[in-house]
């Protein structure tokens, strides 16, 4: 049995400081950087409850718009939460 996550690459796409219009994270923007990260070979997402509005806009820019099996995807919860 292959240890999980032995196929991912070191480099991860984490969405602490996503790109911003107006004040609001730019969907279309991260998309298409999300586009980009995949088409070179990349497949690791970072996000946190804590980077605000970042959950959010990874479910739009990749969930929705990729199959399950196409990436890995992790999220952090804040402990004294």
């Amino acid at each position: 049995m292959a240890y999980l996550g032995e196929e991912i690459k070191k480099l991860g796409f984490g969405l602490m400081r996503l790109p911003q219009k107006d004040g609001v994270i730019d969907i279309e923007q991260t998309k298409q950087m999300t586009d980009l990260f995949l088409e070179a070979g990349f497949t690791y997402f970072d996000t946190a409850w804590a980077y605000a509005g970042s959950e959010d806009a990874i479910r739009q820019a990749l969930v929705e718009r990729y199959p399950r099996s196409q990436f890995q995807l992790a999220t952090k919860n804040a402990a004294w939460i």
